[in-house]
């Protein structure tokens, strides 16, 4: 009858052991982090204010500047992509770019 309890008590123990090492399996994994790529940091250089005086960012003086279609604070005196969604920026003069800034 001793030999029958402790054979219980025994199993019991691995049983419950192995209980514990299935629920450490089922854990989620650890959450990855995200990092910012070169690719998608943003060069915020070219991003204006709406006040911004348009006349002083023409380096070159030929009285024309690139502007993004689709965001008029985004301004640059070089042809590049608008660092917000990635579209050419346009050529204009420098009173449409102030215009667009409206």
């Amino acid at each position: 009858m001793k030999t029958i309890l402790v054979s219980v008590f025994f199993l019991s123990i691995i049983l419950l052991g192995a209980c514990k090492q299935e629920a450490q399996k089922t854990a989620s994994p650890p959450p990855v982090v995200q990092t910012e790529s070169k690719a998608d940091m943003v060069d915020s250089t070219i991003i204006r204010s709406k006040d911004v005086d348009v006349a002083s960012l023409d380096i070159n003086k030929d009285g024309k500047v690139f502007q993004c279609p689709m965001h008029a604070e985004v301004i640059s005196d070089k042809q590049e992509p608008c660092p917000l969604c990635k579209m050419d920026l346009e050529e204009v003069s420098i009173a449409e770019a102030k215009e667009h800034l409206k």
